[in-house]
């Protein structure tokens, strides 16, 4: 018997006779206080998928893991998150007996976007947030955008409160890359201000952000950053018990509720099963200045997965359905009086498979699949349809991640497909399209000591094709819809130093890929919704983006912050301007939005810092900061139409429009493993700088406040989370709101998160 001791984690691997070439983790998870068993622990292995939470004597078993060595991470609200790295053997039990301190910071989460599988946030190469456990129930909202808000770098954006849409340094819509597991959602939600995103948060374990340019990893778009939105739709662990939560949320601001849960379960001893629901309702948004009419929404999103695990990997497959109805309001310049309804379906099946080979070059070998099929109609208060979609959508990526080779300690190589189907129909006569892209990529990582370097490239080739050639207005030229053939390498390079005494200093430098979407290229009609009448250029050149980004970061037990600064030129950024002009004639009044391209630069900075003031307060803030400028500017061009000429001209911006002013917030909390509470505040500063039809926006301080508890009842762990978000029922208005020039932002909310954990 051998006994090795890591802080608080005593580790005693004890040899059994078995058959199996894999090995078991089993452990019991303790207060260091006074040696409580903790319950719902959660115990993960690194790029193994395994996983388990504990039970009510806080134990846990993992089976199945491959031999070799692991990085093990154990979290539990209210306690100090802790890693190590331990060995398993060919038929072995390693037995962990891990003592947690209770802290009010967790120190370590893991993030499996951004690089070369799952890692500690500490270590990795990009500016990164997490959003999980006491943060999520303190932050959960609607949407996933809402749910972000206290996140440095991210803003909202959207014209209703149902579709609002994560900003991410000042960049937004296709290119921020929402994913669900790791997968593209497959909606339309980044086409329009008025298309909300098909992902509900209730039920996420948690929310991953990565900050900066990720086109080498997840394709053209992929400008601004990445959200992911972990569920483990497709189970890849075998639980010993049933395991599983239960939350119901209900808010005053719109006489909202929502439910939802999933459970997940073994079936013998090789099969896992899940199953999930959420059902949300609510009413029109109340602000200080009276009802926000017309922005009800009514969801349903079920799914079901099952996966086979076996002793060196797993493989299942997964079906969900999601189902939403929302309002757009009315009574701005364009819009409708009464404003739009949406309805939204969504079926999607996915398929994953992973190997971990026992031995050889390869680590992992990894096939994700997707199909998706999307509806959208948006239908005026008389029922007629103003404007259809329908999308097809399927996806697929191989990854094969390798061990040590050509020098790299560890690397991957990837390919990555897509294929969508689109058809619209209503008033927008913007072509139906179809569009299919191929890309392949490669990852090397460098160093094992205390620095590491990170290099790839990636070659995408995207083509456009519309089903039917007609022509656009493009100033005084008619162009036609013809298709379109992009190809771009990616590339990047990065390091990360540790410092020691818990700093770590890291920067990179990518060079970014987007193509136009197919609105961008084939639109030209009205979109009511959107309060638009939006005109597409075929003759649209790729985006590039070079991307330079910094960051320092500390942990220590006291404190842990993190602070980047980015500048990011864009070649050929493509927007929709008015070209300093506004069409008054036949489109209603609607502003006419022509997308164009355009040399754009952002640069900013950002960061969050947390400290522990005594053993149960800590304070909380972050900051962020952008600004945005065309380095060449074209003059305005007329429209030729055959409206009266009745158009009307301004100033062509100088600004790209969209633009968060400085934001942030602070926070005192206060947090044992049973109470806590905080009070904070959100700030942002006024934004004159605006791009067109746009107006400046005052700043404003709104305050929050909230408190619960957890407790264990009848062998489960509940916890309620009351919240109140601005306290003073302050009347203030979002810059990145498209409504705000009728409509304050929400008033006083109050609400209430019971979740049970089993």
């Amino acid at each position: 018997m051998r006994t090795w001791s890591f802080g608080w984690i005593a580790l005693v691997p004890t040899l059994v006779m078995a058959q199996s070439p894999a090995g078991v983790v089993r452990g019991r998870v303790v207060t260091a206080e006074d040696g409580r068993p903790i319950q719902t622990a959660l115990v993960r292995i690194l790029n193994q998928h395994g996983s388990e939470t504990t039970h009510a004597d806080g134990r846990f078993l993992i089976a199945g893991v491959p031999t070799g060595t692991h990085r093990i991470m154990v979290s539990a609200i209210g306690y100090r998150a802790y890693s190590a790295v331990v060995a398993v053997r060919a038929a072995d039990t390693v037995d962990l007996a891990i003592v947690l301190p209770e802290s009010v910071l967790q120190l370590e989460e893991i993030v499996t976007v951004g690089g070369v599988g799952a890692r500690a946030q500490s270590d990795a190469l990009s500016p990164t947030s997490v959003v999980s456990a006491a943060a999520l129930d303190r932050q959960l909202d609607g949407t996933v955008a809402a749910s972000l808000r206290h996140q440095p770098g991210v803003a909202s954006g959207g014209i209703s409160p149902s579709t609002a849409q994560p900003v991410i340094r000042g960049l937004s819509g296709d290119r921020v890359v929402m994913l669900q597991d790791g997968i593209r959602a497959g909606d339309l939600a980044s086409t329009s201000a008025d298309h909300a995103i098909t992902v509900d948060p209730l039920t996420a374990q948690r929310i991953e952000v990565v900050r900066g340019p990720m086109s080498l990893l997840y394709g053209s778009s992929a400008l601004g950053g990445v959200v992911n939105v972990v569920r483990e739709e497709i189970p890849a662990t075998l639980p010993d018990a049933l395991h599983g939560t239960i939350s119901a949320q209900a808010s005053s601001v719109n006489r909202g509720a929502a439910l939802g849960g999933f459970a997940t379960r073994a079936f013998g001893r090789r099969v896992t099963g899940r199953i999930e629901g959420t059902f949300r309702g609510a009413g029109d948004t109340r602000t200080p200045a009276g009802p926000l009419v017309n922005t009800g929404v009514s969801t349903v999103d079920v799914a079901a997965g099952a996966s086979w695990i076996g002793e060196r990997g797993h493989a299942g497959v997964s079906y969900r359905f999601y189902d939403t109805d929302y309002g757009i309001p009315g009574g701005f310049v364009g819009g409708h009086p009464t404003g739009v309804d949406i309805a939204m379906q969504r079926h999607s099946i996915r398929s994953t498979a992973e190997r971990h080979p026992a031995a050889g070059r390869w680590e992992s070998l990894r096939a994700d699949a997707a199909v998706t099929f999307y509806r959208h109609t948006e239908a005026e208060p008389s029922g007629a349809v103003g404007t259809r979609f329908r999308q097809d959508f399927a996806t697929v990526n191989l990854t094969a991640r390798h061990r040590r080779f050509l020098g790299a300690k560890s690397g991957a190589i990837g390919f990555a497909g897509q294929f969508r189907d689109i058809e619209t129909g209503g008033t927008l006569r913007t072509p139906s399209t179809r569009d299919f892209s191929v890309a392949g990529f490669v990852i090397q990582e460098f160093g094992t000591g205390p620095i590491r370097i990170q290099a790839g490239v990636r070659y995408d080739v995207a083509r456009y094709e519309p089903r039917r050639i007609t022509t656009i207005s493009v100033g005084a030229d008619r162009v036609s819809t013809v298709p379109r053939t992009f190809g771009s390498f990616s590339a990047s390079f990065g390091g990360l130093a540790d410092l020691g005494g818990g700093f770590k200093a890291g920067g990179s430098i990518a060079r970014a890929y987007r193509t136009p979407d197919f609105n961008e290229l084939y639109s030209n009609g009205p979109h009511l919704a959107s309060n638009s009448y939006d005109v597409g250029d075929p003759r649209l050149t790729a985006e590039a983006g070079l991307g330079i980004d910094g960051f320092v970061r500390l942990e220590r037990s006291g404190v842990r912050a993190e602070v980047a600064g980015f500048r990011n030129r864009l070649s050929n950024y493509i927007f929709p301007s008015s070209r300093g002009r506004a069409v008054i004639g036949r489109q209603g009044g609607r502003p006419l939005f022509q997308f164009t391209n355009e040399a754009a630069r952002f640069t900013g900075a950002e960061g969050t810092v947390e400290i522990v003031l005594a053993r149960r307060l800590a304070f909380e803030a972050t900051a962020s900061y952008v600004a945005a400028v065309f380095t060449k500017v074209r003059a305005a061009i007329p429209v030729i139409s055959s409206d009266p000429p009745d158009t009307t001209f301004v100033p062509a911006a100088s600004e790209p429009p969209l633009i968060p002013p400085a934001f942030g917030t602070a926070e005192l909390r206060y947090e044992t493993p049973n109470v806590f509470a905080g009070a904070g505040a959100r700030w942002a500063a006024r934004q004159a700088r605006v791009g067109d039809f746009e107006t400046p926006t005052a700043g404003y301080v709104v305050g929050d406040l909230h408190a619960g508890f957890r407790t264990l009842i009848g062998g489960q762990f509940h916890t309620f989370t009351l919240r109140v978000d601005n306290v003073g029922n302050k009347q203030y208005r979002d810059h990145l709101s498209r409504i705000k020039e009728i409509a304050p932002q929400p008033g006083r909310n109050v609400s209430l998160l019971y979740r049970i954990t089993f």
